[in-house]
């Protein structure tokens, strides 16, 4: 048992022997709200683009909204995002979710896309959970009917749902243990351009609950440790002497 106890010691010290959790996905905003324990902050395109005029935001720089920044890249050293209102061409931008935003879709010949990819990046500290509302526009189409399964990669890890045509949205996000810094969200299919309506996140309050640092745990380890070496030895049957 004392063995068992002493090669515990390294993990009390360092904080953790638990296998360090990546990203959950989730693909209804119900179930991602409840994943969150408390109603996630939000923030739309209306502020930025409206009605039926569109924009291109193809730099390096992309576009930042409350804090949150959006580039988009088309895998040839250069840029792709868009913004539009509902009525930009209402079939394909109006999905009763106000203005959108538009990343690039992973290969197009009308864009000169090869590797499309719109990564975001986050405000200072991170995020604990991230999420997206969003659908998809086939280009040359004008009839709404763009589907494409798109993936979200945080922190190694990815999720992935099916947007769907004509109607309605999708959704894709994710909750985690330790702040996220950035996020890339890529398609799969061929002229199909991922829109964004909705963005929701949340970050935990770093002063409560916070992580204790390792050396805290360290401090919490040694009268721990005595305790348990002291049950060990109750434990352990007293030899008798040899004559």
């Amino acid at each position: 048992m004392i063995k068992r106890l002493l090669h515990l010691l390294p993990c009390l010290v360092a904080g953790s022997c638990a296998l360090s959790a990546g990203p959950v996905f989730y693909t209804s905003l119900a179930s991602f709200t409840t994943a969150v324990g408390a109603t996630p902050a939000s923030f739309g395109f209306g502020g930025i683009i409206s009605g039926s005029s569109g924009a291109n935001y193809n730099t390096a720089s992309g576009l930042t909204v409350d804090s949150f920044q959006f580039v988009g890249t088309n895998g040839n050293g250069g840029y792709y995002l868009g913004a539009e209102g509902p009525a930009y061409i209402t079939v394909d931008y109006d999905r009763g979710t106000g203005s959108s935003i538009q990343g690039p879709a992973l290969t197009s010949a009308d864009y000169g896309i090869s590797d499309g990819q719109l990564t975001i990046t986050m405000p200072a500290g991170g995020v604990t959970a991230f999420g997206l509302q969003l659908w998809d526009v086939l280009a040359g189409d004008y009839t709404g009917a763009g589907t494409d399964t798109v993936v979200l990669a945080a922190d190694g890890s990815s999720g992935s749902v099916v947007t769907p045509p004509f109607t309605g949205t999708a959704f894709i996000g994710f909750t985690s243990a330790t702040p996220v810094a950035s996020v890339t969200l890529t398609g799969t299919a061929f002229e199909e351009f991922p829109t964004i309506s909705e963005v929701y996140y949340y970050s935990a309050n770093p002063s409560a609950g916070a992580t204790p640092e390792p050396g805290t745990f360290a401090l919490m380890a040694i009268p721990a440790l005595a305790l348990f070496l002291r049950l060990g030895r109750r434990l352990i049957p007293a030899r008798r002497a040899r004559w």
